[in-house]
Parts: structure tokens; C-alpha cells; sequence
């Protein structure tokens, strides 16, 4: 049997039933996506990376705050661009892996 199956981290007979007769066909909801409830129900489309991952994200202003980024950056008057571009150091910081001369280092 190969690693992933159709029962990965189905561990009990409980877990299989519940899965397959309830959960299987429904779609995937990640209510911890930190994107607006008003977004998802409106179906937004989003222009760019900057509006999914940054917006209104005050989790990660706060890790780029902590990280030294300029608050421009963070909820001030950067373009979107410039404000997804202020975004992989901080987590490149707190992921412990940083890049360096294109190469990933601890």
C-alpha cells in the first residue's frame, strides 16, 4: 500500500465512516486563512499576491514590524508591490531559513 492513501490519518474504523459518508465530498473551508468573511462570500478576486497574503493581515505587519520593516511597508503608503517585496525577509527570519546569495542557509 503506498504511504498516502485514500485513508491517510483515517487511524479508526470511526474515522474512515465519518470521513467517507460525511466529509469527502464537501469543499475545503480554512477558517484560518485570515482573509474577510465579506471577501469570500462576495467571491472576490484578488489582483495580485500583495491583496490575498498582506491586506488585512495584521499578523504579519506584526512580525514585519518586528523584523524592522518600515511601518510604509506594513499599512502605510507603499505600493502593493513594494509591500509584498517588504514581506520574505520577516518570514524568512521566523521560518529560521534565510537565503543568501541564493542559497538557503539556517
Amino acid at each position: 500500500m503506498p504511504y498516502i492513501h485514500e485513508d491517510f490519518l483515517l487511524n479508526t474504523k470511526t474515522a474512515r465512516k465519518l470521513f467517507h459518508r460525511f466529509a469527502e465530498a464537501e469543499p475545503i473551508f480554512d477558517y484560518h486563512c485570515h482573509l474577510s468573511p465579506r471577501d469570500i462570500a462576495a467571491n472576490r478576486r484578488f489582483n495580485n499576491l500583495f491583496e490575498i497574503w498582506l491586506e488585512g493581515d495584521h499578523y504579519k505587519w506584526r512580525a514585519m514590524r518586528a523584523n524592522g520593516v518600515n511601518e510604509r511597508f506594513c499599512t502605510g503608503n507603499a505600493g502593493p508591490f513594494e509591500k509584498f517585496k517588504a514581506w520574505p525577509p520577516p518570514c524568512r527570519t521566523r521560518s529560521g531559513i534565510r537565503f543568501i546569495n541564493g542559497r538557503i542557509s539556517n
